[in-house]
């Protein structure tokens, strides 16, 4: 029984992990096929913010002019 608020990630990620297999599947390709746009913009701001804090790739003004000029 899940017993965080499914309003909070956590919960919401808990039901996720509590669908069998075959509807985690369809659940993620749905998400994937609604929310392609958002879910790349997020693994690239991901990678960058984790490339900077290992190496100081990117200042944090640079990051944002790189954000800004991704379409919406």
């Amino acid at each position: 029984m899940i017993t965080v608020p499914i309003t909070s990630a956590e919960g919401l990620y808990g039901m996720y992990n509590a669908l069998l297999h075959d509807e985690q599947q369809r659940f993620l390709q749905k998400l994937l096929h609604n929310e392609a746009d958002r879910l790349e913009t997020l693994a690239l701001y991901e990678a960058c913010r984790e490339a900077k804090d290992e190496d100081d790739f990117l200042t944090d003004d640079e990051k944002n002019a790189f954000l800004a000029s991704l379409p919406q």
